[in-house]
């Protein structure tokens, strides 16, 4: 079966080979958090290897590129990072403000990119027949595709989300669709549903009247003339979003909105001779531990990093744990801790049984790539609502940071790694997300190419982009029909009254006679 679908996407691929040349793709991503940065590289790594000319604008520079693969690294924006996002653990927000906080933050870094020299030497000195860049609260950087008068490709580090959805036409209608703020499913209750669509109307709202104007005020300061930004955020015509359906429910999609998770997941390599033994040899098992890239496990609260040692200590599994540090103070035997892990080989090794995780996007897709089951100690943003999926898939479970303590922590990992059910599903969810035609990588390259070919495919986009908000949400329709049936209701009122009052005539015409 694989040697079929090897065979046949080689077929695919020559048959549209002599319609696309090398193509020179500009890449744009502004946002420096490692993760974002990791997605971005891999991705554009994917085009270079395909043969296209590749040239990289973002904040933090990367080693061993190919030499088709140029960077321009713009280390001010690096620099600028805010500091409520260097510690998530210090980070508590509401659902309800959270895309208000978080799109703020953003703006600065936008502004540097948008304004720096640089950029904006490449631009008006080269030119590209793509551009690619991460949709993340960033509409305003959409102009350089305008400007340069290329196509453009989104790509998002989410699944479908307020992130990528407005700006393709994606339907998500707060009935069903559930905040990547939340920890909702697509089946909520009554008071679910009133409180997704309370966040679905702020964030339209934030959308509305607070980042678009500013980015568009933005864009005008520093290119002067541009036109408003409605006319071209909606510019791309292909998204492509960090999902799978092994964990993400079904939701509807319009055709330009392409889900790639896992894109990043590479065949695993041989470990590092240490971890090779320690992974070998540990009798019970490995629990592998790691709050991922952006979260630091040292930053972990004194009174929270007391606890998991307790818990940890108790435990009859080795537990690798990614602590960046050289020394971990009372740590049991049974606990090993490196400052960096080659997680995807990791969670490939047969002897990993359990994976604690914040439920970072990444992480999530790895370890049901690997049909590992998960403990999610989910802290900020979309992590809340990653864990929930592992839960209604059933190959894992949750508890909030907040939430964690020695007893909760050690009845879940004793569930986990007791219970065979979680195991089991997880390797259901991970046949689930092999089970494909074209690989994530080969979908990339298809959909780039695609757009290319089509000078940006416009006949993917979809009507509703060119209709106003009130019209998408059919407010106009709505306020037309309560005024007409106003009118009705004042017609027969005034009717009725007409009526009466000849009643009466007569009837006082009667009597007189």
């Amino acid at each position: 079966m694989k040697f079929l679908k090897v065979v046949t996407f080689f077929v695919i691929t020559l048959s549209l080979s002599d319609n696309i040349q090398c193509a020179r793709i500009l890449g744009i991503f502004y946002y420096p958090g490692k993760s974002h940065q990791m997605s971005a590289v891999t991705l554009m790594k994917i085009l270079a290897n395909r043969g296209h000319e590749i040239t990289v604008v973002s904040p933090i520079g990367e080693e061993n590129t190919p030499e088709n693969y140029r960077q321009v690294v713009l280390k001010e924006v690096n620099e600028m990072i805010p500091d409520q996002i260097k510690n998530y653990f210090k980070l508590k927000l509401h659902p309800y403000i959270i895309n208000y906080v978080v799109t703020t933050m953003m703006i600065p870094l936008i502004n540097s990119t948008l304004s720096h020299p640089k950029l904006h030497d490449l631009i008006t000195t080269e030119k590209f027949d793509l551009v690619i860049m991460e949709q993340l609260f960033s509409d305003g950087l959409a102009y350089i595709a305008h400007l340069l008068d290329v196509p453009v490709v989104y790509f998002s580090a989410f699944t479908d989300s307020l992130v990528s959805n407005p700006c393709i036409g994606n339907p998500a209608w707060p009935s069903y669709a559930p905040d990547i703020y939340s920890s909702y499913t697509s089946e909520m209750t009554f008071f679910q549903r009133l409180d997704n669509t309370v966040i679905f109307v702020i964030n339209e709202l934030i959308r509305n009247l607070v980042t678009l104007p500013t980015q568009n005020k933005m864009v005008q300061m520093h290119f002067p003339g541009a036109p408003h930004i409605t006319e071209y955020y909606h510019r791309a015509s292909i998204v492509l979003l960090n999902g799978d359906l092994s964990v993400n429910e079904p939701l509807p999609k319009v055709p330009g909105a392409i889900d790639i998770g896992g894109f990043h997941i590479r065949p695993s390599k041989p470990l590092p001779t240490d971890l090779q033994d320690i992974l070998n040899t540990a009798a019970q098992g490995v629990i592998y531990f790691s709050m991922g890239g952006n979260i630091k496990s040292v930053d972990i609260p004194i009174e929270k990093r007391t606890m998991l040692l307790n818990v940890f200590s108790k435990l009859k599994q080795t537990v690798l744990w990614k602590w960046e540090a050289d020394h971990l103070p009372n740590k049991s035997d049974n606990i090993v801790i490196r400052k960096w892990l080659p997680q995807n080989d990791v969670l490939a090794h047969k002897n990993v049984k359990l994976f604690i995780t914040h439920a970072g996007l990444h992480s999530l897709l790895e370890t049901i790539y690997h049909g590992v089951p998960c403990l999610n100690i989910p802290v900020f943003v979309d992590q809340l609502f990653n864990a929930k999926k592992t839960v209604v898939g059933g190959f894992g479970k949750t508890i909030h940071f907040d939430d964690i303590s020695e007893e909760n922590l050690l009845l879940a990992i004793d569930e986990l790694l007791q219970n065979p059910n979680y195991a089991e599903n997880a390797k259901k969810r991970s046949m689930i997300m092999r089970d494909k035609p074209m690989s994530p990588a080969d979908t990339i390259a298809y959909w780039v190419e695609y757009a290319i070919r089509h000078k940006g495919a416009e006949h993917l986009k979809v009507a509703s982009l060119k209709l106003y908000w009130f019209q998408y949400l059919l407010l106009d329709v709505v306020a037309f029909l309560v005024l007409c049936v106003l009118v009705l209701i004042l017609l027969m009122k005034y009717s009725l009254k007409i009526i009466v009052g000849l009643l009466r005539e007569n009837r006082k015409k009667s009597g007189s006679k």
